[in-house]
């Protein structure tokens, strides 16, 4: 599938084109624009979702909007509340920490679309062809159906996207997004447009084979401010893979205190995810952790609390963990995620030391030698925007009601006994977070309290 990268509020998000192409079903068809309404607006949604049949954690939001300014407030049931000011007079977006009493600023970038570079393309030798069709067919159908929420009549529309391809397409795909939610006529008047395209066309990937793309209209239905929408996403197979909920439990027009869009008084500015979270640098939390558990810290030939290296204490569990293997293209750094996963293994009781081995014979010899029960395998299966977010992000900012996109992270590993076969635990740990790093780091935790939690049961 083909790839647009696109800067939101200083963060670099990946985007298929087929979720940037959903904003057709319901914006681009819309009939007539409502004025904009005077006043300010508070709206709290609870969201839901499933991926693959399973629940994920619910969030709730609190988005408010007083002229060229709005605030996103995110409640996770897991923990990681975030607050982000987008401040549109000023070009620029603002990221809270409540408990740190920090904040990060980030320019608003214009042109964040692709664009046309001066600098020639490198010349390719592989031979280049035209490519073949992409076809989106949007949907739309109003039910006819009415009723009265918040004050609104809200028509009950259900409507669908479909991205296809021709056999000979350098893309293929097939992939399909549907939507049944009741909408309003609401335009706040809220106005960040900083001139980027929509939409773009597909990378040309070496050879220069390029894709011709095409839109298709069904039906009439007209869709507006959503008050409850759910939005299912089908695999290749036609499979629903992803499922999100957005009900809007909340709808003020009372006026909002001005403070609320600006940075509070006694905050200081952080430089970094790390500084503004609280969190010390990952290698010094690793060699404190490990120097508390008396363990010598991984990858050097120092002991810790004068046992010599390598010792293993009496009737302590050892895991080896071996290199995390990422499976993306997105940049992250494995070594420092793996030092995370040992530090935070360490700190649940156990022990934990680093293996070398590149196959799962040599890291099986290795973690005998190095005394240990289990190795521990770790892969970032995939790294990607959410894609509640995706959807709802790019949504929202059609009519002005949004937060930011959140990177969401799947972990896959295997917790195996050194010298077995069966593994003690196979599992996944997802996480979604405001950046590639940040959300890696989050699902390496949840990641650390299963295998710790699994390698202390007797089995």
């Amino acid at each position: 599938m083909g790839w647009q990268k696109t800067k939101v509020a200083g963060l670099t998000l990946v985007f298929t084109l087929s979720a940037l192409a959903l904003t057709a079903i319901g914006y681009a068809q819309t009939t007539r624009t409502p004025r904009p309404q005077q006043g300010d607006l508070k709206v709290t949604y609870k969201v839901s979702m499933s991926s693959g049949g399973t629940e994920m954690p619910g969030s709730e939001s609190t988005t408010m909007i007083k002229g060229s300014r709005q605030r996103s407030e995110d409640h996770r049931a897991y923990g990681g509340d975030s607050v982000n000011i987008m401040q549109c007079d000023l070009k620029r977006t603002i990221q809270l920490n409540d408990k740190t009493q920090k904040y990060m600023v980030t320019p608003m970038e214009a042109g964040d679309g692709p664009t046309t570079s001066a600098t020639p393309a490198p010349a390719t030798t592989a031979p280049s062809r035209r490519g073949g069709v992409i076809t989106y067919i949007t949907s739309s159908r109003d039910t006819g159906e009415r009723k009265e929420m918040f004050g609104f009549t809200a028509r009950h529309v259900k409507s669908s996207m479909r991205m296809e391809s021709s056999p000979d397409a350098c893309n293929p795909m097939k992939q399909r997004f549907e939507q049944d939610g009741w909408y309003i006529d609401l335009n706040v008047g809220l106005n960040c447009d900083l001139g980027r395209p929509t939409m773009g066309d597909y990378p040309t990937p070496p050879g220069g084979c390029r894709d011709r793309i095409q839109t298709r209209r069904e039906g009439t239905g007209r869709t507006g401010f959503p008050l409850i929408e759910t939005t299912t996403v089908y695999d290749q197979n036609d499979q629903p893979s992803f499922t999100s909920t957005k009900e809007v439990v909340d709808l003020s027009r009372q006026a909002l205190d001005a403070a609320l869009f600006d940075v509070p008084k006694g905050y200081t500015e952080a430089h970094s995810y790390q500084e503004m979270s609280g969190q010390g640098d990952t290698n010094a939390m690793m060699a404190d952790a490990m120097a508390q558990a008396g363990v010598n810290q991984p990858g050097t030939g120092n002991t810790a609390a004068g046992m010599p290296s390598n010792v293993k204490q009496p009737g302590a569990i050892r895991i080896g963990v071996v290199q995390i293997n990422n499976r993306t293209t997105n940049a992250v750094s494995a070594e420092e995620l793996r030092q995370r996963l040992i530090a935070n293994i360490v700190s649940n009781g156990l022990e934990a030391v680093p293996l070398n081995g590149s196959s799962a014979t040599e890291a099986d010899i290795e973690a005998k030698t190095k005394q240990c029960d289990f190795v521990l395998y770790s892969d970032i299966a995939s790294m990607k925007l959410s894609a509640a977010k995706a959807l709802g992000g790019i949504l929202g900012r059609a009519t002005g009601v949004s937060g930011l996109g959140k990177t969401e992270v799947k972990l896959e590993f295997r917790l195996v006994p050194v010298g077995g076969a069966a593994p003690r635990l196979q599992s996944t740990a997802t996480a979604k977070e405001e950046g590639d790093d940040v959300s890696a780091g989050a699902a390496i935790d949840a990641e650390a309290r299963a295998v710790s939690a699994a390698a202390k049961k007797k089995g």
